[in-house]
């Protein structure tokens, strides 16, 4: 009778922190959840700054490169501003953070889940480090463009929030063949930044929809039911 009583304590005890277990791993899974919905407006917006980026890269070029440059002062300069500013993202990640912080991930059963908020996890650190490379690029790119441009145009094109186009038709500080083309080389480099994070973003945005996906139809959380494995 003993024995019997201390196994069924035993079983008690370990029904009550598997059931503990699944509430946490179901916690962490709506947190998960709302995190990526958070990601995914944060890189639709990403997405569509990178595409207007590219689209005013080709524009510049063009332009510079054109016969007539000097009657498209005005939209040169609004380009080449407007080429300048970071487009940074900032992942919310506090959820796949605290599980791996605390060696949580073990309480996610479905290992096809696990994998893939882990496969998330490292393209997006891994679009975080390239962003390193994005900055020197970008610094290379202002210098050039503070000795072919008019700096005091550009002060006033940033004169409220929004970079805004000069008033007229400025021309350029230095209409030298060699500087044009050395700037022209920068812009480029400055496009396969863009069109390299362009195409990561839109793997992560992918990648965000299907684990949403992915965990609703493991949990049901997209009925609001409990748990219940």
């Amino acid at each position: 009778m003993l024995f019997l009583a201390v196994f069924c304590g035993f079983l008690a005890e370990y029904k009550l922190e598997h059931t503990i277990e699944h509430q946490r791993e179901e916690q962490y899974m709506r947190s998960m959840i709302e995190d990526l919905k958070a990601d995914i407006l944060m890189l639709e917006k990403n997405v569509a700054l990178r595409k207007s980026r590219l689209m005013m890269a080709d524009s510049l070029v063009d332009l510079l490169n054109s016969p007539q440059r000097n009657k498209y002062g005005n939209d040169i300069y609004y380009f080449a501003r407007s080429s300048s500013p970071p487009v940074n993202i900032f992942p919310n990640d506090g959820t796949i953070q605290q599980l791996k912080s605390s060696g949580n991930l073990r309480l996610i059963r479905n290992n096809h889940i696990t994998s893939n908020i882990m496969a998330y996890d490292q393209k997006m650190r891994n679009v975080l480090f390239e962003m390193g490379d994005e900055i020197e690029v970008r610094a290379e790119y202002r210098q050039l463009a503070r000795k072919l441009f008019h700096t005091n145009v550009f002060f006033k094109m940033i004169a409220e929030d929004a970079i805004s186009r000069p008033v007229n038709n400025p021309q350029l500080f230095i209409n030298d063949a060699g500087l044009i083309n050395e700037f022209i080389g920068q812009v480029q480099y400055v496009k396969r930044i863009h069109q390299a994070q362009l195409i990561k973003s839109e793997e992560l945005l992918v990648q965000a929809k299907q684990l949403i996906t992915d965990i609703n139809e493991e949990y049901h959380l997209s009925e609001g039911t409990p748990l219940e494995k």
